[in-house]
This record gives structure tokens, sequence and C-alpha cells, in this order.
């Protein structure tokens, strides 16, 4: 290859590997859809939201800004829900057989801007379990956070449910096969401009001025000796 490249000579590259292309690029999104399919555990959400409101003993008590308040208790709520206290007394009422430290991954508290509301999502290969996770942290929650704060402001505004048709959230098979693809056809790509950079062998008469740094003069035919056979 030459030290500069056009878009022809790039076109060319990718034509003459064309095949090699279309191999890696199906190739890896076809063992990314089979391992989306057939082996990923779904994955099930379930999610309930819940109020902080403030009231007059609550306000007297904490005395500053309420939306700082709000912000500051959702924060300090989520510490509570994935403390290790917590999460023991949510063990210990399902019986569940798992560590903290991943019963903890399993759960998010999620809160947006200066909302008083803050949602528990709860992510688990089964879907009742997700929803059963879920709705013990709820109640464990509102019975424990009256004695530990002395406050009795939390409402549960929804429920956690998982519907029978609900889907479920990870993994998204088309999506990732849909990376997969963009992802085989750059590394298809680069494999096809290696190759072709690192092959020094001579195959057409520009690849000669190319490597001498000098121009052709002339071409010599190959020719071929028939002998004729005598009858």
């Amino acid at each position: 290859m030459g030290g500069t490249l056009n878009i022809n000579d790039i076109f060319q590259m990718v034509k003459k590997r064309m095949a090699l292309i279309f191999i890696i690029t199906t190739l890896i999104t076809a063992i990314t859809g089979i391992v989306s399919f057939f082996i990923l555990s779904p994955v099930y959400q379930a999610s309930t939201q819940i109020l902080v409101n403030q009231t007059k003993e609550s306000t007297e008590l904490y005395n500053i800004g309420e939306i700082q308040t709000n912000i500051q208790l959702i924060e300090t709520y989520g510490e509570i829900i994935k403390s290790p206290m917590m999460l023991e007394k949510v063990k210990n009422r399902l019986n569940l057989n798992i560590s903290n430290s991943a019963l903890s991954e399993q759960i998010e508290i999620v809160s947006k801007g200066n909302s008083q509301i803050f949602t528990i999502k709860v992510e688990s290969t089964d879907p009742k379990l997700a929803v059963n996770v879920a709705s013990a942290i709820t109640d464990i929650f509102q019975d424990e956070i009256k004695a530990l704060m002395n406050v009795d402001n939390v409402n549960v505004l929804s429920n956690a449910t998982i519907g029978d048709n609900s889907s479920p959230i990870k993994p998204n098979p088309i999506t990732n096969m849909i990376f997969a693809c963009f992802a085989g056809l750059v590394i298809s790509l680069v494999l096809t401009f290696l190759i072709e950079f690192l092959d020094n062998t001579i195959k057409v008469e520009s690849d000669i001025e190319d490597h001498l740094k000098m121009p052709m003069l002339g071409i010599v035919n190959l020719m071929e000796n028939k002998k004729k056979r005598k009858k």
C-alpha cells in the first residue's frame, strides 16, 4: 500500500474484503443474538413509589428549608433502605439465602430533582421475588423509620406489582444485536485495513512503483511454451 489513501483505495479494499467483513459481522451478531435469547436469564423489575410528606412536627424538628429537607431526607432514606439492618430484616421475612451485597445490588433508589417522591426499584430473574422484595422493603421501611427518626412522614403511592404480560427489562436481544452488528462492522473494517497495510506482497504493476519508488518502463508478458505433438 502507498503512503496515502484516497476514497477509491478505501473502496477497493472494502470491496476486496467484502466476504470477510460480511462473515465477521454476521458471526458477531449471531453469537450475540444466541446469547441474548437463549443463555442470558431475563431480568424483571418491580417498583414502588414513596411520598415523603413533611408535617409540621417534622419541619420544626429539622428547622431547614422544605425543599432542601426533602432532598436530604430522601438521600437518608435511601441509605437506610440499603443498610445491612434493613437488608437482614428483608431476608428474614422472605427467607432469602443471599448475601447483603447481592441483595443491595438488586435494589435501586431513584429520585428526581426536588421532588418529594422517590422510587424503590428491585430487579430479579424471578418476577414474583422482585415484587415480594419491593413490598417487604416498603413495609419494613415504614415501620423502621418511625423508630429510627421519630417521624411519620412516609406514604406509599403505588404498591409493587408486575403484570402477567410484563416483559423483562433486560436483556434486550434486538438492541444487543444492533450494537453487535455495528461492533462487528467496525472490527471487520479495522481488520481489513490491518491486513492491507501489513501485506507487502506485490500483486499489480502499481505495487512495484510504490515499493521501488521508480517508474515502470515496461511489462514482460508470460509466454507459454506449447509443444506440438507429432503424429
